[in-house]
């Protein structure tokens, strides 16, 4: 064994070992090659276990072709994917059907999601997926729901404003810290830190609309506000649901890029999405793998100081950029 691995690296193998799922598997074995520095002593260590997840990896898409797909697995679509988190009775349900073009089991008992399910949420010209899950807490569950949470792009934890709203934050913070998923805070400052991937969360206060809510909802703004957005919601009457859209949106820190040809107007209705930060490049990469080598320069229409203004193959793209390829 390799010296001076971090305490991360130890938690993290505890983790996989615990691991049952071949998605849980996989998202635990990227989440133990993150914590390992680079330096030659790791170098065995990183290529064993780079060389285990390759195998995982095969198996999974070998059981899919067969027709043996995971159930409790969400194969990704849409520009982000988005998952519902909380306790029973909280509404997560609701918000899925009022967001998106999925009918979930939406009933009083505690637990009338036993499957995860998905939609498709719009915005804009883009679609982001929604996916519901068992609610927190639950032992016949929490191991494939784990899973799901570590591949998930955005975590969106509904907070229910007929109860105690820090007891459940607290809880579900508790629950994330447990199962070694790391999230963004805003004071801690743990955004993009390290090799690990932070999880942006939103905490969608819903139930607005009940007695008391207003009062809760303050606290929980007091309490949170500036670690997490607070979004507040009431399925009944509405309320709220556009705002948690543009959330969804700006926490998935995308944007939208929109490709031309010389001479032809762009193609407005099919975006391309990227991660903020990406460049000339990375957009010419995703189109085709051609357009790498082939690309003599750019023009861009958007954050550019003109319209039409010739740029490098590092330029950092912005939201609704027009891109022009020369080749």
């Amino acid at each position: 064994m390799p010296a001076n691995l971090p305490p991360e690296y130890f938690g993290a193998e505890k983790t996989f070992k615990q691991a049952t799922t071949p998605q849980e598997k996989i998202s635990a074995l990227e989440a133990l090659i993150a914590t390992i520095p680079k330096h030659k002593g790791t170098d065995k260590l990183r290529g064993d276990l780079r060389r285990k997840l390759s195998k995982l990896r095969e198996e999974t898409t070998r059981k899919k072709k067969a027709g043996r797909g995971d159930l409790y697995t969400i194969e990704k679509q849409g520009a982000a994917q988005v998952s519902l988190v909380g306790f029973p009775n909280s509404g997560k349900s609701s918000i899925l059907k009022t967001l998106t073009n999925a009918s979930p089991v939406i009933a009083d008992y505690p637990v009338s999601t036993v499957l995860p399910l998905s939609g498709m949420m719009t915005f804009e010209d883009i679609q982001f997926q929604l996916v519901d899950l068992p609610p927190i807490g639950n032992e016949s569950t929490d191991g494939w729901v784990s899973g799901i949470l570590r591949i998930a792009d955005v975590l969106m934890l509904v907070i229910d404003l007929s109860k105690d709203p820090d007891s459940q934050v607290k809880l579900l913070l508790e629950q994330l810290r447990e199962w070694k998923i790391p999230i963004t805070n805003r004071v801690e400052g743990t955004e993009g830190k390290g090799d690990l991937i932070y999880k942006p969360v939103i905490l969608a206060a819903n139930k607005s609309d009940l007695s008391g809510a207003e009062d809760r909802l303050k606290e929980l703004r007091q309490r949170y506000g500036t670690r997490y957005p607070v979004v507040s919601v009431s399925t009944i009457h509405n309320k709220g649901i556009e705002k948690l859209r543009t959330m969804v949106f700006e926490s998935s820190h995308i944007i939208r890029v929109y490709a031309k040809e010389p001479g032809k107007e762009p193609d407005i209705d099919t975006p391309f999405t990227l991660p903020q930060g990406s460049a000339v490049l990375d957009l010419a990469e995703l189109i085709h793998k051609d357009f790498v080598k082939n690309l003599k320069y750019s023009c861009i229409w958007g954050s550019t100081k003109f319209d039409g203004q010739r740029v490098q193959k590092d330029y950092v793209l912005h939201d609704r950029d027009v891109v022009e390829y020369h080749l």
